[in-house]
């Protein structure tokens, strides 16, 4: 059975995020133990569009919802809060290692926490709002997403 789905579903414009990140990854990763400037220009680029997505969530997207079932509801936002803190200061980390001309460590550690992220979301969350948001609020959030990306 094949299902159709929605032009203005959240999950379908993230997916688009998540593609672009986990090949920037990939290219890291492929690039982690070559030269120390080489490994800066593909640790930037990913940087840069990992905070973007964590920022469009953030700001975009998590700000507009409002669930009726406030404790059901709520209970995923603390847990991404976590993990996207989790995220940005293993990319401060990250950045400080690279300005300092020094390896990144603990890549694979973090990969392995990326896609859980990432499963997660995919699964848990933007299913949850493409429920729960009315057609209008998820039309906005994709205008606002696009806006920013």
């Amino acid at each position: 059975m094949h299902i159709q789905m929605k032009e203005n579903e959240i999950i379908n414009r993230m997916l688009i995020d998540h593609c672009k990140i986990e090949k920037l990854l990939d290219k890291l990763e492929e690039d982690i133990d070559k030269d120390l400037q080489i490994i800066e220009k593909s640790f930037f680029k990913f940087e840069r569009e990992l905070e973007k997505h964590i920022f469009v969530e953030d700001k975009t997207i998590f700000t507009s919802y409002s669930p009726k079932d406030v404790s059901n509801g709520y209970k995923m936002l603390p847990e991404l809060s976590i993990q996207h803190n989790f995220i940005v200061n293993i990319l401060n980390n990250w950045r400080n290692d690279v300005k300092k001309k020094r390896r990144i460590s603990g890549f694979y550690d973090f990969k392995k926490f990326l896609i859980s992220h990432k499963k997660y979301e995919e699964k848990e969350v933007y299913p949850k709002l493409d429920k729960e948001l009315k057609d209008v609020q998820k039309k906005q959030i994709i205008t606002r997403i696009n806006e920013i990306v």
